[in-house]
């Protein structure tokens, strides 16, 4: 059964990032630091460009 207090516990809302999710020695944060993804990315698009 829900009480007054369940339901404005439901009613909220929370904001959470990545940032907050993924632990500061995770791999995916080592792989960032280590890979630039913006250089890779202007290669497959110069790559693919229509005549």
């Amino acid at each position: 059964m829900l009480s007054k207090h369940d339901s404005i516990q439901r009613d909220q809302l929370e904001m959470i990032t990545l940032d907050q999710l993924v632990p500061p020695n995770h791999l995916v944060r080592k792989m960032d630091a280590a890979i630039n993804l913006k250089k890779m990315a202007n290669w497959t698009w110069r790559g693919t460009k229509m005549a």
